[in-house]
């Protein structure tokens, strides 16, 4: 059964139970209220006649009088119980009505407030409800038979249930409109859920109200991240195959030879030299790439402790030095007074500080490349500056992803793995940091890493991928 078919069972139900209690309530309370109604009217009517009545009026006229005038059965009722005067009966037939001293009504008038009955009329053959009054010349009685109360009680009734029945046809059609506008939406998401388990992500938004619509929109939210994560995916798969499919070619290619030829010993030399290189590449970009994973998945968590800059800043110059001097770069230290000391991990600011500078001197020709750092009060930042090639802007904003490369062609005949600046962002946002990059084509690239001060606690929730 469809969500919309079970909405609306479920809606006629519940409105039906309820007005049929509703009804119910009502109408037992009706019952009640009616009987009380005409038995005050009974009474007021009863006082009424009971004011009217005098030693001077003729019992049975006046009688007739007054129950002509209020619709109702009079009865005049001497104290010795003889009836002196009825509405409904004259002459012969009223001398031969029963005495009504002992009738529970009278009986009831007799501590001087009014007496209540309904029982069967011995002189009419049918049910009345009688209200007595107590006067001066005896007891006014007024009465009414249960037949027309019956009858009043019947039509509230079914004024109740007609109202009841227009409440549950609107709340009925209040409960289409509900449920079609619940169904709809939900039929949509499903829809769109079916599209993202088929990997098809171009639905569009459901619109809906309320809660179904911050599902909805969640909903798309989650579309789109596994879609900024499916293309992720295969560019990911599609990189680390082109990255290892060009030195395990190389490394396959020389071993062959090495096997199946017998090269002089200088060839030799150049093929292991060229299958060494190759494998140490491969090996750098599988280390790397477990790197990025510790520490995406939570595995790595930075142990910041107060540093001093310099010191690790020498250490990464003097690594890299050997290859700045092999191509005329001059590689300097330039650390500021006001920014010393960094709140950070030292295995992390190492790596960090090394890989942009092996990153800076692999793509600067001529010139220098510095390491310096600067702060602007409260944050930490260090950085390396060049005076290479420089990086074409709109290629800027992507340079932090893995594998992703301005010059897709120089980075990796130079030995780069595309992984060194993912590595950075990452480290640098695990302490709660930020990166950030400047660069003008042909001028030079600044790329910095900025650190919170010490009062600030390191984010251990890593940045998404």
């Amino acid at each position: 059964m469809k969500l919309a078919h079970r909405l609306l069972l479920y809606s006629f139900s519940v409105i039906t139970v309820l007005v049929l209690v509703v009804v119910g309530i009502l109408d037992r309370r009706l019952g009640v209220r009616v009987s009380e109604e005409i038995r005050n009217e009974l009474t007021r009517e009863a006082r009424f006649v009971a004011v009217q009545w005098t030693a001077a009026t003729q019992a049975d006229e006046f009688a007739d009088i007054a129950g002509s005038a209020l619709g109702h059965r009079v009865t005049l009722i001497a104290p010795s119980g003889v009836v002196v005067g009825d509405s409904e009966f004259d002459g012969e037939a009223l001398s031969r009505l029963e005495n009504h001293r002992n009738r529970p009504e009278v009986l009831g008038t007799a501590n001087g407030k009014p007496g209540f009955a309904r029982r069967m009329s011995p002189s009419k053959g049918d049910e009345e409800l009688y209200v007595a009054v107590p006067t001066a010349l005896g007891v006014a009685r007024v009465s009414v038979g249960t037949k027309t109360v019956d009858q009043i009680f019947s039509g509230a009734r079914r004024d109740v249930i007609g109202a009841g029945l227009v409440a549950l046809t609107l709340a009925m059609l209040l409960s289409v409109v509900f449920a079609r506008s619940i169904s709809s939406p939900i039929t949509g998401l499903r829809d769109v859920a079916r599209a993202m388990a088929d990997h098809d992500f171009s639905r569009p938004v459901v619109k809906a109200p309320g809660e179904v619509g911050e599902l909805a929109r969640t909903l798309h939210q989650l579309s789109s991240q596994i879609e900024g994560l499916e293309n992720m995916r295969r560019d990911f798969v599609a990189n680390v195959s082109h990255e290892l499919r060009t030195p395990l070619t190389i490394v396959g290619g020389f071993a062959e030879t090495l096997v199946e030829d017998d090269p002089p010993a200088a060839a030799r030399r150049e093929f292991a030299g060229m299958i060494l290189s190759n494998t140490r590449r491969m090996q750098r970009i599988v280390d790397e790439l477990l790197d990025l994973s510790k520490i995406e998945s939570g595995g790595w968590i930075p142990e910041p402790t107060h540093l001093e800059i310099a010191g690790i800043a020498e250490e990464v110059a003097g690594a890299s030095r050997a290859a700045a001097g092999a191509k005329g770069i001059f590689l300097q230290v330039a650390i500021s007074a006001a920014a010393s000391q960094v709140y950070a991990d030292r295995t992390a600011l190492r790596h960090i500080l090394g890989n942009l500078v092996e990153n800076a001197v692999r793509h600067t020709s001529t010139g220098a490349v510095t390491i310096f750092s600067e702060s602007d009060g409260k944050w930490v930042t260090v950085g390396v500056t060049d005076t290479g090639e420089g990086i074409q802007p709109e290629h800027l904003p992507r340079i932090f992803e893995r594998f992703y490369r301005a010059d897709k062609g120089r980075g990796r005949d130079q030995g780069g793995t595309g992984l060194g600046l993912a590595i950075v962002r990452h480290m640098t946002e695990a302490h709660g940091g930020r990166v950030a990059a400047e660069s003008t084509p042909r001028a030079g690239t600044t790329i910095r890493a900025s650190f919170p001060p010490s009062t600030r606690n390191p984010q251990m929730t890593l940045p998404g991928l």
